[in-house]
């Protein structure tokens, strides 16, 4: 049940909030308990200071007793309470009954309670109880002592029952424990809403992967936010597109590598059986055995291409940095693709800064990043167009640019083919291939700590520039 991270959300979140509610409820009652408490301490207080005036008015004959009962009556509607007036001696000589409480004739009662002496002694006090059992029921007594002419000449007590108390407070209980249970619910509703919208992504990301693993990369998840969840869903489709699109590359390089494969072999094979069974005249023997041999070398050229790019990806891509005449090794590459260039009757317009350019690199893998881009040069130059080769010096680097005037790279395509397996489309280019040689030689760029870079503009050629470490001449 609880492994569903929706459930776990809504359980956490639904904690949490009650827990808020339960001790905002707690300490909400406390607080009103203590403050109704103390506000009925207050009014009782401030009541027994004004029936001392009257009381001391009483005695002086300036108001008569219907005037002081009618006090008392206006004190009990206000505060429902039990007043009692006491001499020195603590007998009860003037007293009204609550309405609230039992109807007993408390006059010339006497107090014997501890509470009569501390309010004799000039003390006010307050309790909470039965008074020494002289109600059923617990009340909230003031007393205070009775001053007239500046002298204590007895005691007021005023009691106050104390279920009217708790019905208010159970009445603002009620409020705050009803506002509590309306809030939990709204907040149950409010957490679904937040939660699902929260997990959803997560949970369509967790489907859509198993899909994924299974070879389906059409389905993507649908991006609501733009919150920290909303970029994971993002980069998450990001990863779905980039697996697509390397799972057909990968189909079309299975496919070329077939092609590439298949065609030599069965070509040799011909050729081998043709010779074998003299099918073919010894005179010409010769020339389809070269064939073979040409086949052969191609496959190589494929397979070292494979074996690099494996390499590549373990990390095993190793370099020997040395001191590497950059012109050099153009020309030599220039004069083993000699015969290729003038097959197609292309020109090759050289631009050598100085003679000597000297740069830090490992040769071998320089002279295969040379032999790649000018491969591509020839094979997608038109016929009888130009390569132009240039090498200059700027700053602490030197730079080797290789172009062609072939159909050029749209743009679009343009940040893909140093991706593994890509290929352009052939309907523009009708050039095949595996698609391995221009991200080996990125990542042979990379690896000297260098960079490589593509101009190129449909109709008008391509351009390819890679950066190198210069070295000065000691």
């Amino acid at each position: 049940m609880f492994r569903s991270l929706f459930v776990r959300l809504m359980v956490t979140y639904f904690v949490i909030i009650l827990s808020a509610l339960l001790t905002l409820g707690i300490l909400l009652s406390s607080f009103f308990q203590d403050y109704i408490m103390d506000t009925r301490k207050e009014e009782l207080l401030r009541e027994g200071k004004a029936i001392s005036q009257y009381i001391e008015l009483y005695s002086l004959g300036l108001i008569d007793s219907l005037t002081l009962r009618y006090q008392y009556q206006v004190i009990d509607r206000f505060l429902g309470a039990t007043i009692w007036v006491t001499n020195e001696r603590g007998y009860i000589w003037s007293s009204h009954n609550s309405s609230q409480l039992d109807e007993v004739d408390w006059e010339n009662h006497k107090l014997t309670v501890d509470e009569f002496v501390q309010v004799l002694e000039g003390n006010t006090i307050t309790r909470i109880g039965r008074f020494g059992e002289s109600f059923a029921v617990p009340v909230l007594t003031v007393g205070m002592p009775l001053i007239i002419n500046n002298k204590i000449q007895g005691t007021v007590f005023l009691h106050s029952p104390i279920q009217g108390i708790n019905r208010t407070l159970r009445d603002t209980y009620e409020s705050i424990w009803r506002s509590a249970i309306l809030s939990s619910i709204l907040s149950m509703l409010l957490l679904y809403i937040i939660s699902r919208r929260f997990s959803r992504p997560l949970t369509e990301m967790n489907i859509i992967s198993r899909e994924i693993a299974t070879g389906n990369f059409k389905r993507r998840v649908k991006v609501k936010t733009k919150d920290e969840v909303g970029q994971l869903a993002m980069n998450f489709n990001a990863m779905a597109d980039a697996l697509e699109q390397l799972e057909l590359m990968r189909r079309s390089f299975v496919a070329n590598v077939s092609h590439e494969l298949k065609s030599p072999l069965t070509s040799m094979r011909g050729y081998i059986q043709g010779v074998l069974d003299n099918t073919i005249p010894p005179e010409d023997q010769n020339k389809y055995l070269k064939i073979a041999l040409d086949e052969t070398e191609r496959m190589n050229r494929l397979i070292n291409e494979l074996l690099d790019l494996s390499r590549i990806q373990t990390g095993q891509f190793s370099m020997e940095m040395k001191t590497v005449d950059i012109n050099e090794t153009i020309r030599r590459v220039l004069i083993a693709r000699e015969d290729r260039i003038n097959e197609r009757g292309m020109d090759v317009e050289v631009d050598f800064e100085k003679d000597v350019c000297l740069v830090e690199g490992d040769p071998d893998r320089l002279q295969q990043v040379i032999i790649n881009l000018l491969d591509n040069a020839i094979k997608f130059n038109r016929e009888g167009g130009l390569i132009s080769i240039k090498t200059w010096t700027h700053k602490d680097n030197v730079f080797v640019k290789i172009a062609d005037q072939g159909p050029g790279i749209p743009k679009e395509e343009i940040a893909h083919i140093w991706e593994p397996f890509y290929q352009i489309d052939k309907s523009r280019s009708g050039k095949g291939g595996t698609g391995l040689g221009l991200s080996i030689v990125k990542k042979i760029i990379e690896g000297h700590g260098q960079n490589i870079w593509l101009n190129s503009e449909v109709g008008k050629g391509s351009a390819f520039i890679f950066s190198l470490k210069a070295v000065r001449k000691q």
